[in-house]
């Protein structure tokens, strides 16, 4: 190691007589058993072993191993060990592909709960190689021959009794909040899992515009406001529409109408409005505007709601 180096030095070679030399000298454990009496205990979020490295935990281990160093040269012992996550559904998403589960209950009914935890087992043992050369070759110290795994009984019992610890100190309460729910999984997401699969990636969803009418002509054409929306289902029983203050709505004259939209929408709709928009007048203040469903409407409609229903309670003719 203290060999002068060359003038133009092969970066890989100097690399690897690096890591040589620290696992001969076992330089890690010295360093972690040199301040037993000054420590900092390093709590490190454990990665899923679904799957091999990728950059994202590449550049987190980097920042992880910098910060126990710098702690370590601040006269620290800074122990840090391995972790597996082994909760949650990438496992379980991968055990159910691999045993061609469709269904939840195919678990229970066809599969059995002892083959899936097998499977799911099994998934967590394969990535270990991989997972060792990576944190090796980019010098992270960590103790990983002893990695604990979440599903361990000790890990989980250690959980437990941390949770109990802040229950007696009054740190735990009761509430509400608003947790992502998959109909399918039958469980509440994390944030981590929302992410899987690059699943919040911006996505366009299923959507209509109807046609609401209203009291208003226009050149002998009636007028109608358009709205846009991701729940059709719910447009039987509307009774009013709502607009903004702020924002500018457009009044669009066609053949045999006039559309009324938000006017920053229009270019984006040529289907519609057609690649030269005749735009009549720009208005902000649509208070005074009497937008339908009218009367007679709104009391047809909920009269055939009325009926559907009554029609599904039991023994109705």
């Amino acid at each position: 190691m203290d060999k002068e180096l060359e003038r133009i030095p092969n970066i890989s070679k100097v690399q690897q007589e690096v890591l040589k030399y620290w696992e001969e000298d076992d330089t890690f454990k010295k360093s972690v058993n040199k301040n037993l009496g000054k420590e900092k205990v390093f709590y490190d979020g454990p990665p899923f072993p679904t799957g091999k490295p990728h950059h994202g935990t590449v550049l987190v281990s980097f920042i992880k191993d910098m910060i126990s160093r710098y702690l370590t040269m601040q006269g620290y012992s800074v122990p840090r060990t391995w972790g597996w996550d082994c909760h949650g559904l990438p496992i379980e998403v991968q055990a159910e592909n691999a045993l061609g589960i469709t269904d939840k209950t195919q678990i229970e009914n066809e599969i059995g709960v002892d083959a899936f935890n097998k499977k799911c087992l099994e998934i967590v043992s394969q990535n270990n190689d991989s997972w060792r050369e990576y944190v090796q070759q980019m010098a992270r110290w960590v103790d990983y021959d002893n990695a604990y795994k979440t599903m361990d009984t000790s890990f989980m019992e250690s959980v437990i009794w941390a949770f109990k610890e802040l229950y007696n100190k009054g740190y735990i309460y009761k509430d509400y909040r608003v947790t992502p729910y998959c109909t399918r999984c039958e469980t509440p997401l994390s944030i981590s899992e929302t992410r899987e699969s690059d699943s919040t990636r911006p996505k366009q969803d299923r959507w209509v515009i109807a046609k609401f009418k209203t009291e208003e002509k226009i050149n002998g054409k009636p007028v109608y406001l358009l709205a846009w929306t991701t729940t059709p289902w719910t447009l039987p029983s509307n009774m009013a529409l709502a607009v903004g203050e702020n924002i500018d709505y457009a009044y669009v004259e066609l053949e045999n109408e006039v559309l009324i939209a938000g006017n920053s929408s229009i270019g984006n709709y040529k289907n519609i409005f057609g690649d030269e928009p005749k735009i009549l007048k720009c208005v902000k203040d649509m208070s005074h505007f009497l937008i339908s469903l009218k009367i007679k409407q709104a009391k047809a409609l909920l009269g055939l709601l009325l009926w559907i229903l009554l029609k599904k309670v039991k023994g109705f003719q």
